[in-house]
């Protein structure tokens, strides 16, 4: 390259490079305060992410709870259900039937 040359180009790649940081400056601080927002927002939420996993569990122990409590009420009803047949049936049996003999 002459040496003319790079005394020419130099002032152009100074003006180049000072116009780039002018233009980006504003630019990278911007990107940098969305960064700290968004760095702060996903730290400020963890509690309720914390939060939200914690009353997830809870529901799904409630969920557990009553499923057991539905079937207790299902095993009860079918229960009930056999001792009325039994004592039905018993009432029936005790009945003097009407085609036997008297036993008076």
């Amino acid at each position: 390259m002459p040496p003319g040359m790079v005394d020419a180009i130099a002032p152009l790649i100074a003006t180049f490079m000072i116009g780039i940081f002018i233009l980006l400056f504003p630019l990278s601080r911007r990107l940098g305060r969305v960064l700290e927002e968004w760095i702060k927002l996903r730290h400020e939420s963890s509690p309720d992410r914390d939060r939200l996993e914690r009353l997830e569990l809870g529901v799904r122990e409630i969920r557990q709870l009553v499923e057991g409590i539905d079937q207790r009420m299902e095993l009860l009803a079918e229960r009930q259900d056999f001792m009325e047949s039994l004592i039905e049936s018993k009432k029936v049996a005790s009945l003097p039937s009407e085609a036997g003999p008297a036993s008076f």
